[in-house]
């Protein structure tokens, strides 16, 4: 008998949180990029360079995982009719398509003007006439990070799809994880060499296991949020055993990706095959999303209210910021630094204050316009973002 959602559930604030972490971590990552390629790999401060910007690989998959925990936690057991469809697409994919193909053009005429130029206005048109702009717009590749959002609007297009089949089968509900495990491997290992598909990582089977994890974790939360959540009162032997478990796993994870990519970029080769590789790092991604929702729990409670609430705004913008933070990171690292070390490493640092605050504010001011979705997504307001609030969920968006 499938199940029928007849209580609302609560919305959990806490996410925006997770968000924050990680549009920090995608600004992190774009940040220390060209410390990582670049800068004096026998400096002492290299290895420092190489662990924020690898061990923050985890920000894309965790926001797949989020948008598979969002969605099944407000849909999995409601009633899945024409009209849900409908109103699904018009909230999830025009807020999130449209401003993708805007900022795709933008991204487009911003390379064409950095690199060769404007020749004459009938050369600029010809830029977005050639099919080569075309090509790359359907992958998200007119600019790099643009691929992401490509991502999410396929997760989206298969969405009605999934919660039909398990609105028919809910029994598949609790086998969702092995199964995307097994479609994204059978993707990466089978179907990407045998079909060279150039772009892997602009299809979403490449990451259907953190989005099958966070479907999960969102059908199931209501019962597993007491072993997720770290609260003294609720404590136990074994939920302490697996919450250092689970911590153990992600830190070690990430600490042995950011050792091996070290070992790459000083020697030459890994230390494990890249298969090997591939499996550490979905050791790491998955169980971020976890540790995230629980750190963010702990913030959410315990920080203080003013910094809680700035976290919450910067979460609920997160898309916005990650759609306007690139144009900001290339800019800064043409800032001059002498060939002084002090300088180039006060340059990283508030380069990515500037490519995480800039758009932020940017993005924040822009809320006052009418049409800001086209540009930004829907955008919250003081009550959405408030701690403690008691907005409704999908009340930001789900980046």
């Amino acid at each position: 008998m499938p199940l029928v959602q007849t209580t609302k559930k609560p919305y959990l604030p806490e996410l925006d949180i997770v968000r924050a972490i990680g549009i920090m971590a995608v600004v992190m990552i774009h940040s220390t990029s060209s410390a990582v390629s670049s800068y004096d790999h026998s400096s002492s401060f290299y290895p420092v360079y190489v662990f924020l910007n690898l061990f923050s690989k985890f920000a894309v998959p965790v926001f797949i995982f989020l948008s598979g925990f969002v969605l099944f936690y407000n849909y999995y057991g409601k009633p899945w009719t024409l009209r849900t469809t409908g109103q699904f697409y018009k909230k999830r994919i025009t807020k999130l398509a449209i401003p993708f193909v805007l900022f795709s053009f933008l991204y487009w005429a911003f390379v064409k003007l950095v690199g060769p130029g404007f020749v004459d206005l009938k050369t600029f048109i010809g830029y977005f006439t050639d099919p080569i702009f075309w090509d790359k717009l359907l992958i998200g590749k007119t600019y790099t990070h643009l691929y992401f959002i490509v991502i999410i609007i396929q997760f989206y297009l298969l969405a009605p799809l999934l919660l039909s089949t398990l609105k028919r089968f809910p029994s598949l509900g609790n086998h969702i994880v092995w199964i995307g495990l097994l479609v994204q491997w059978v993707f990466i290992y089978k179907i990407v060499p045998m079909f060279h598909l150039k772009y892997a990582a602009s299809y979403s089977l490449t990451y259907m296991f953190y989005f099958a994890a966070g479907a999960f974790i969102g059908i199931h939360y209501l019962k597993l949020a007491g072993w997720i959540k770290i609260q003294k009162q609720n404590a136990s032997a074994g939920k302490i055993a697996a919450w250092i478990a689970l911590w153990t796993l992600f830190l070690g994870s990430g600490i042995y990706m950011v050792m091996n990519g070290y070992h790459m970029n000083v020697y030459g080769h890994f230390l494990i095959t890249s298969k090997q590789l591939e499996y550490v790092n979905e050791v790491q991604c998955v169980t971020a999303g976890l540790v995230l929702i629980q750190l963010s729990h702990w913030i959410y409670d315990r920080w203080n209210k003013v910094f809680v609430r700035a976290l919450l705004h910067i979460g609920a913008t997160s898309f916005g910021i990650y759609l306007l933070h690139p144009i900001v990171t290339y800019y800064n690292r043409l800032m001059p630094t002498g060939g002084s070390s002090l300088l180039y490493h006060l340059s990283m640092a508030i380069g990515f204050l500037i490519a995480l605050i800039l758009p932020w504010l940017i993005v924040s001011l822009s809320a006052k316009w009418k049409w800001h979705w086209l540009l930004f997504g829907p955008l919250p307001t003081n009550k959405q973002t408030a701690p403690y609030s008691t907005a409704p969920p999908g009340a930001t968006t789900t980046l």
